[in-house]
């Protein structure tokens, strides 16, 4: 297999190696229940689903417990059995509100620690197939939270000729991905199977980035080996945002990328779609075990972390109950960061329940370069040179500060990915993401 080495056609950066990440080789470790869950609504990309419980209401593991309320919306699952303690209003760290359901833990387990009859996918129709997926609420682990049946249920009469599964870890330091194919390589073949069945796609391609080739290619390759079928695997640069849905479309099939926003939307183009590792696996769980959504995995480390480590967690557990399974914090830190470093959102509070969206938990400690006050723009150009849009970040952020929202969408803000390439190479620690990010919002809610 050829290695592609550099595909970023422009931009782009190469953090250093955090000495505090967690290592995806060291494996996955399931968090403990916790004694409280709180479950949004809203953990999807379209509208908060409709609640369908009350306080009193006894509830079971993966019982149904918010039902899907639009296009874009999912379903919602009890994450533990127990009773529901109340359904309040929830802030997400994205500052969406949205009811949620808090569930004391209590009773026993429907699931868990009990085998499950494999279902025999390939007898099933693609109707049943989407059916079960959008049942399961499953969502894009890699974050669009975009519903994954919607992303799989092409048109009729349209063609899907290229299925990509993303192996390339979202952000630096984020290493779940890795660690669930080094661990369930074979359950997210057989994902990658049940989506291409869905699609029809005649080519199948797993990205998997270069830093962690030697230890998840040869396992992937030897796997569709047995299955034949058009899959393959294609190694490229680590260098971030490689994996960015648009680029890493580009880098497969030698064509120019182009930005659509986030990123967050249906398929790259008519003919292909591209679903995250992780997705892919949540799919099999779903359609194979008929297990829902109901737990994911979490890399959490940072400075204060004692032992980072990737986590199996269950979907409304308080982010400060992961610091324990990691053996506790040696320091309070100055920043705690849902997702990742470079597009993370920082929260003022442990509380957070992990939600469907969470990959990642990162702490951040005073002497961290990243930490401190913003300081005047000197003018670098910076985050002009690392753009992978070739974009001007620093007029975009001035733009937006004196409310020109218009002018800067003519100059380019709706193309803004909010990869974080622009303010992890400022100097000046100026909030060039947060800016891009409301000023877009602005924009959306002109149009709107």
């Amino acid at each position: 297999m050829k290695k592609r080495p550099k595909i970023l056609l422009r931009g782009g950066v190469t953090p250093p190696s955090l000495p505090y990440s967690a290592p995806a080789a060291s494996g996955i470790v399931n968090a403990s229940i916790p004694g409280f869950a709180l479950i949004p609504m809203l953990q999807h990309a379209g509208q908060p689903a409709r609640c369908l419980v009350k306080a009193g209401d006894p509830v079971q593991e993966g019982m149904l417990i918010g039902r899907a309320e639009g296009a874009s919306s999912a379903n919602v699952h009890s994450s533990i059995p127990g009773t529901v303690v109340e359904v309040r209003s929830c802030r997400g760290a994205d500052g969406r509100i949205s009811p949620a359901v808090l569930i004391e833990f209590g009773g026993e387990f429907a699931a868990t620690g009990r085998r499950r009859e494999p279902t025999d996918w390939e007898k099933l129709s693609r109707a049943d197939l989407l059916g079960r997926i959008q049942a399961a609420g499953v969502v894009g682990l890699g974050g669009g939270l975009v519903p994954t049946h919607l992303k799989l249920a092409r048109p009729a009469g349209r063609t899907v000729d290229l299925f990509i599964a993303n192996g390339m870890d979202s952000e630096p330091s984020l290493v779940g991905d890795a660690a669930l194919m080094r661990e369930k390589s074979r359950e997210i073949a057989a994902g990658m199977r049940i989506c291409q069945a869905i699609l029809g796609a005649s080519r199948v391609v797993l990205a998997v980035g270069d830093a962690e080739e030697a230890g998840i290619a040869p396992a992937f390759r030897a796997l569709f080996g047995e299955g034949g079928g058009g899959f393959e695997v294609a190694v490229f640069s680590s260098r971030y945002p490689q994996g960015h849905e648009q680029l890493l479309q580009a880098a497969v099939t030698g064509t120019t990328p182009v930005p659509t926003g986030n990123g967050a939307g249906a398929a790259v183009d008519a003919g292909c779609v591209v679903l995250n590792v992780a997705t892919i696996h949540a799919v099999y769980e779903a359609v194979v075990l008929g297990r829902p959504m109901i737990e994911r995995v979490v890399t959490v480390s940072g400075s204060s972390i004692r032992r980072p480590r990737c986590l199996k967690v269950r979907v409304g557990t308080p982010v400060g109950e992961l610091f324990e399974e990691c053996g506790g914090l040696t320091e309070a830190p100055a920043k705690v960061v849902l997702g990742g470093p470079m597009r993370g959102l920082a929260v003022d509070s442990l509380d957070f329940p992990v939600t469907k969206g969470v990959s990642g938990v990162i702490t951040f400690d005073h002497s961290d370069a990243r930490v401190g006050p913003e300081l005047p723009c000197i003018h670098c150009g910076a985050c002009v040179d690392v753009c992978p849009w070739d974009l001007v970040p620093t007029r975009l952020h001035k733009l937006i500060e004196r409310g020109e929202i218009g002018q800067a969408l003519s100059e380019g803000l709706a193309s803004c990915t909010e990869c974080g390439c622009c303010a992890f190479s400022c100097p000046s620690r100026i909030p060039l993401v947060e800016s891009l990010r409301r000023g877009k919002k602005g924009g959306q809610a002109r149009h709107g």
